[in-house]
């Protein structure tokens, strides 16, 4: 299976998007093969050290340059690993995590737009390729094969270029195509609510999602299909009280399909579909080039990005693996060694202006310090912000704001620190300063008719809020995660527990709870509702899920 971002990935990597899938794949096709590979793994493991999967490549050259990427974006150090797959060289982009949490690691690699990390244990002490017997396959005459004499299973860095090299692209009329996806299941109980004003029964949900991706690509040439359907059971009809689930709508998207495919909106049960992308890439000798749906995303803060407008999901939501797609025109041009110079243009509803978007990212490093700015125009707000990710002796530090100017003026900023307590603990803390909220919960619902909630990708409510997280690798198999959100304003606050374990190769189960907190519902001098608090009014909710990737 691979979920690599395609959307994160440089000019030389996206050709082999989809080449961890062809891994397991090919282990199920052929498990003798396969056999021997975990035979010399095992045998070397003494010493083996745990490592985070980025991605894998048919190409050296693509994964060095994913490993450039990787280094800058999580300010970490990665490795390559090589292998011998069928005749064909295949290397893995990896991050060893030893000393740190494999869960904050993975969150990390998540919010910089790598998809689809996975965990895995190698030997790391070698530094180099020990020799091993070859595995018996059919001679490769693919031209990105590079011939080798062994077969490695401990982890080797490969030298990279201290720049990214113009590639002269090769033209070849093989393609490929890969095939993978998710099925996932949500069992979501929603806590009955009693107030003064009403009373509501205990909800039962079943928010359920199945997605295809189809990914085929060339020597110069990349197509992407993701498509998902979404059927959702709720015990009674409710309004916009489903807090954790996301409905796409038309924003930023200049055509859709019909987001329901329910004749009765009344109802219980639902099916959604989302044609989350659909794109083309043209790798150019200048950058890359995509037309169509894809996911853009702004900033490097953890958990909130001031810059980010491009439909954010909510904190609250459980589905958020996959960014939402828009639909956009790109060019992504490399700078220097470790930056990049992106532009693009996003289309909204009939590509009227008023809908519309443009924007200009530039990313780099300098001294060790990862730098990005942005310049957005969306909705006839004029967005600029910036940031810096760097480190503060043992601790890890980013910084990022924006400002808009238009129709509201307003300053978004949010700023943090995360540090590894121990091997398996990790920590994270963030302050966000919404300039677009309120003070007063009372002027709290106005807000959502707002141009920074309606297109701006705000949803937060107040000003000010402090999002503390720890997460613990209880065991390769299961990690546990705490975090809050406090809403400094009205001292209303929301609190998830989670925990993840692993029961099978692409299997996963989680369970969860939310806890909010905060002054409930209050009547209004002239006796309407009106919100005590940002979180008080809503109820406590227990989940539990299963996912299965392909």
């Amino acid at each position: 299976m691979l979920n690599v971002a395609f959307e994160s990935l440089s000019k030389a990597a996206r050709p082999a998007l989809v080449a961890c899938a062809a891994h397991r794949l090919i282990f199920q096709a052929y498990p003798r093969h396969c056999l021997v590979v975990m035979t010399l793994f095992w045998a070397g493991l003494i010493g083996a050290e745990p490592v985070l999967v980025l991605g894998g490549f048919n190409d050296k050259t693509h994964a060095a340059t994913h490993l450039q990427r990787a280094e800058m974006r999580l300010n970490v150090q990665g490795f390559l690993s090589y292998d011998i797959v069928e005749g064909a060289s295949y290397y893995r982009v990896v991050v060893p995590y030893s000393g740190r949490s494999i869960q904050a690691l993975k969150e990390k690699a998540l919010k910089a737009g790598f998809e689809g990390v996975w965990s895995w244990e190698t030997n790391l002490a070698s530094e180099k390729p020990p020799a091993a017997k070859r595995l018996v396959a059919k001679p490769d005459t693919s031209p990105r094969a590079e011939p080798q004499a062994t077969t490695e299973t401990s982890l080797a860095r490969l030298a990279t270029p201290t720049t990214v090299q113009a590639r002269t692209p090769k033209r070849s009329s093989r393609f490929q195509t890969n095939i993978s996806g998710y099925l996932k299941t949500y069992a979501v109980i929603q806590n009955s609510v009693a107030n003064d004003f009403f009373n509501l029964d205990t909800i039962y949900q079943t928010q359920n999602s199945g997605r295809l991706m189809v990914e085929t690509f060339g020597d110069d040439l990349v197509f992407q299909f993701h498509y998902e359907l979404s059927p959702l059971s709720v015990s009674r009809l409710v309004g916009g009280d489903l807090q954790a689930y996301s409905i796409v709508g038309d924003n930023y998207r200049l055509s859709d399909l019909e987001t329901t495919l329910t004749n009765d909106p009344s109802s219980k049960t639902q099916l959604y579909q989302n044609l989350d992308r659909l794109n083309v890439q043209l790798q150019l000798k200048a950058g890359d080039l995509t037309i169509g749906r894809q996911a853009i995303a702004f900033g490097a803060a953890r958990f909130i990005n001031p810059i980010d407008v491009f439909l954010p999901f909510d904190l609250r939501t459980f589905n958020t693996e996959y960014r939402t797609g828009v639909d956009a025109i790109r060019f992504q041009r490399p700078l220097g060694a470790l930056g990049e110079i992106d532009v693009g243009l996003v289309l909204g509803a009939n590509a009227d202006l008023a809908s519309s978007a443009a924007f200009v990212q530039v990313r780099n490093n300098i001294n060790g310090k990862d730098f990005n700015f942005s310049l957005i125009e969306y909705a006839q707000q004029t967005l600029i912000g910036g940031g810096v990710q760097s480190e503060l002796g043992d601790l890890g530090f980013w910084f990022e704001t924006a400002y808009v100017d238009g129709d509201v003026d307003y300053v978004r900023l949010s700023t943090g620190l995360d540090y590894a307590f121990k091997e398996h603990i990790f920590g994270m803390i963030e302050y966000h300063y919404n300039g677009a909220g309120s003070q007063q919960p009372n002027t709290y619902l106005p807000l959502y008719e707002t141009t920074p909630y309606q297109r701006g990708g705000v949803f937060l409510l107040g000003e000010s809020y402090l999002i503390p997280s720890i997460s613990l690798q209880v065991s390769p198999l299961l990690s546990l995660a705490l975090q809050g959100i406090l809403n400094l304003n009205d001292h209303s606050a929301y609190t998830s527990i989670a925990a993840e374990y692993n029961v099978a190769d692409n299997f996963y189960m989680d369970f969860g709870v939310y806890v909010f907190s905060g002054a409930a519902l209050t009547l209004s001098p002239d006796q309407t509702l009106r919100l005590g608090s940002e979180y008080g009014g809503s109820p406590n909710m227990f989940f539990s899920s299963l996912r299965w990737y392909f």
